[in-house]
């Protein structure tokens, strides 16, 4: 091969090397768009998550939603700062600065990560708790409340309940009923009981593993590398994948509530807001209480945000613990505050809350929500 033919080949290897360039490397501009929709992404999926548990202020106080700065719970203090700078990356982004853009989102991303995992943490130890509460009974001073193991073992198909008492044939009305009608429910539910059960823990340890997965990424890098936007990415999805089966998890302890304690909302239903009446263990009637949401008792029969099925707003459905409705709340991706302040004290609707006589909004440090 003479010279000129050699020049030639290695024009078009040069030629044919910078024309591939572009599909091995990514412009930063391309990068720092995608980067864009990936942090906003994560700021709305977060954004329900962090005004349902805020943390204490600086002092170790539980906070309001809307407090002050300076007076913010610790996690609404770390969002509005990943949001702050994220704002900043927009702004060079939108400017046609894609470097500086890029480099900002890096720093939300990190401080996403950050907050990811201390809630997954958090998300993960309220679902252990709520489901060992579920399983044990909420009212100890109630003969007819049952714990999940009891109700395993009394109600099924070869006890005594089902076979002596139950399901023996009997003439009415010449032969009484040899149980308590609200006592069927726990025979009824049985099954659907224990299936949360088990789905509740297995929801559970999925969401340990994946939170553990996230935690292992960094330590199975080698000694010269570091961790990557690919990397915390990875373990962002993850965290998020822990959160969101934590999520699952307390809804099944959720749904055990609501199967072991299906007259609880009777109050929903009577003019009076009174529990059901009951009966104590030697059989004396005990007159029904009035039942207080947020720390206010009024006619909620009457009320026009009340809604009877499925979508029954946290706040109102006392079958489930009051610490845990703010959980009951965030499964739904609902904020509990907002809620509150819009279905019980009715707040942008004046007129109406006069003519249900509802009493002024306690004060807030009389009944606080708990927060972790």
């Amino acid at each position: 091969m003479n010279g000129r033919a050699m020049k030639q080949s290695l024009l078009i290897l040069m030629m044919s090397l910078v024309m591939q360039a572009p599909m091995f490397a990514e412009s930063v501009s391309s990068k720092s768009y995608h980067k864009r929709i990936e942090l906003l992404t994560y700021l709305r999926e977060l954004e329900p998550i962090v005004k349902n548990f805020r943390g204490e202020d600086p002092e170790g106080k539980p906070t309001e939603l809307n407090a002050p700065e300076g007076k913010e719970g610790f996690r609404i203090k770390k969002y509005n700062e990943a949001k702050r700078i994220y704002q900043e990356g927009l702004q060079y982004h939108f400017e046609g600065n894609y470097s500086s853009a890029y480099q900002r989102f890096l720093e939300c991303q990190l401080g996403i990560e950050k907050i990811t995992e201390e809630l997954s943490q958090l998300y993960i130890l309220r679902a252990e708790e709520m489901m060992k509460t579920a399983m044990e009974r909420k009212n100890p001073n109630n003969p007819m409340d049952k714990a999940l193991l009891d109700i395993s073992i009394e109600y099924g198909k070869g006890s005594y309940f089902r076979q002596d008492v139950m399901d023996i044939p009997r003439e009415a009305p010449y032969s009484r009923r040899m149980y308590d009608p609200k006592e069927a429910h726990y025979s009824y539910n049985k099954y659907d009981i224990e299936k949360n059960l088990e789905l509740g823990y297995k929801h559970l340890g999925l969401a340990k593993e994946a939170r553990a997965t996230a935690l292992r990424v960094e330590k199975n890098l080698e000694k010269h590398q570091k961790l990557q936007p690919s990397h915390r990415k990875y373990r962002i999805d993850l965290y998020f994948g822990a959160i969101n089966l934590g999520r699952d998890s307390k809804a099944n302890a959720i749904n055990i509530y609501k199967l072991k304690y299906p007259y609880d909302n009777y109050y929903l239903n009577n003019s009076q807001a009174k529990s059901e009446p009951s009966k104590d263990e030697n059989g004396v009637a005990v007159e029904g209480q009035p039942v207080k949401v947020d720390g206010v008792t009024y006619d909620f029969t009457k009320n026009p945000y009340i809604k009877y099925d499925k979508r029954l707003q946290a706040m109102f459905d006392v079958r489930v613990p009051e610490d845990y409705r703010v959980d009951h709340a965030d499964v739904r991706g609902r904020v509990y505050d907002l809620d509150s302040n819009n279905m019980v004290f009715m707040k942008y609707d004046q007129e109406r809350k006069k003519a249900l006589n509802v009493p002024a909004k306690p004060a807030s440090g009389a009944t606080s929500t708990p927060q972790q």
